[in-house]
């Protein structure tokens, strides 16, 4: 079963980390993401904020990669959803993975 373990981050200047368990054909990681002092979709930025986000950032390696930090902070910090528990359930359905919150 795959399984997402999300926690505050003990890497300096990051936010949270994602805890990886249970991908095929891959050992269990992690990923650190999220600036420690910024505000997000889900600390309050406004819609046209969270546009000029993804604007920002569309290009960035990793944006469509699980493997990659900016992949958490567009689905998690920046998602749908302006809470993070609305974005944890969406994130899980589009990966058919488990995502417990330990924040």
């Amino acid at each position: 079963m795959k399984k997402i373990t999300l926690k505050n981050a003990t890497q300096k200047g990051k936010r949270y980390t994602v805890i990886m368990e249970g991908f095929p054909n891959m050992k269990d990681h992690s990923h650190s993401f999220g600036s420690k002092g910024g505000k997000t979709f889900i600390d309050g930025r406004t819609e046209k904020e969270k546009g000029a986000f993804i604007a920002r950032h569309r290009n960035d390696k990793g944006w469509n990669q699980i493997h990659s930090g900016i992949y958490y902070s567009r689905y998690l910090l920046w998602g749908p959803y302006s809470t993070l528990k609305q974005n944890i359930k969406s994130l899980e359905r589009r990966l058919d993975a488990k995502i417990i919150n330990n924040i």
